[in-house]
């Protein structure tokens, strides 16, 4: 000790991560939606921001992470947006990755896989077979909600086409009570408040929404 002081460093509570996870449509299902690529992006960056925003406010040093399996389509538009505006990317695949680049038929679609992924803090590969393979999209939305405090959902509001599909895992986050974001192609941003009957209520609410996600005690 010096002057009575210690030489140990000051202790300090560690940044609080703010975790965004993304559910919705492929590329296909986006266009058949009606869904605008430049609308899209803007929605998903307004949404991203406000996050962003909140947990600055609402917290110390919050460290903002986003969830993507960057699966072509509204995954990848999440992870672009998210890292455009400094969040971090975690990457939960359902394949080994050589295994789930056979989901990108094309080879621009396998380089914007591999670059994202490239730039992913972390990647999570799960064992998931092709034998089975609706059962591996299925447990890796469940992943993303298990580490997501915050949902944003591309989604048509129809029922899921399949197992693991968009429509399940928006319920299941309701159900966990995930706050989660539903951004649409002809309607304003809004909060899912319940899928049956299906109903949300106005992004206003988002900010407290958000504040009470990130603040309430674990």
């Amino acid at each position: 000790m010096i002057g009575g002081m210690s030489s140990q460093p000051a202790e300090y509570p560690p940044p609080t991560l703010v975790r965004v996870g993304v559910t919705g449509h492929r590329t296909k299902g986006l266009s058949q939606a009606g869904y605008n690529p430049e609308v899209l992006s803007q929605s998903v960056r307004e949404v991203l921001t406000q996050v962003k925003k909140v947990a600055q406010d609402a917290l110390s040093e919050p460290l903002l992470r986003v969830v993507s399996p960057l699966a072509e389509g509204a995954d990848r538009v999440v992870a672009e947006e998210a890292l455009a505006l400094g969040y971090s990317l975690q990457s939960p695949l359902p394949f080994p990755r050589h295994e789930y680049e056979r989901d990108f038929s094309t080879p621009e679609s396998r380089v914007i896989f591999n670059t994202l992924l490239g730039r992913a803090s972390e990647v999570v590969e799960l064992a998931g077979s092709r034998n089975d393979a609706n059962a591996a999209y299925e447990a890796v939305g469940r992943w993303v909600l298990l580490h997501s405090d915050i949902l944003i959902a591309i989604w048509n509001g129809k029922p899921a086409a399949g197992q693991g599909g968009t429509g399940q895992i928006v319920q299941e986050a309701l159900a966990e009570r995930i706050a989660t974001v539903w951004v649409r192609p002809h309607d304003p941003i809004s909060l899912i408040k319940s899928t049956n009957p299906l109903s949300s209520v106005s992004i206003d609410q988002l900010s407290e929404v958000i504040r009470r996600a990130l603040t309430a005690p674990s």
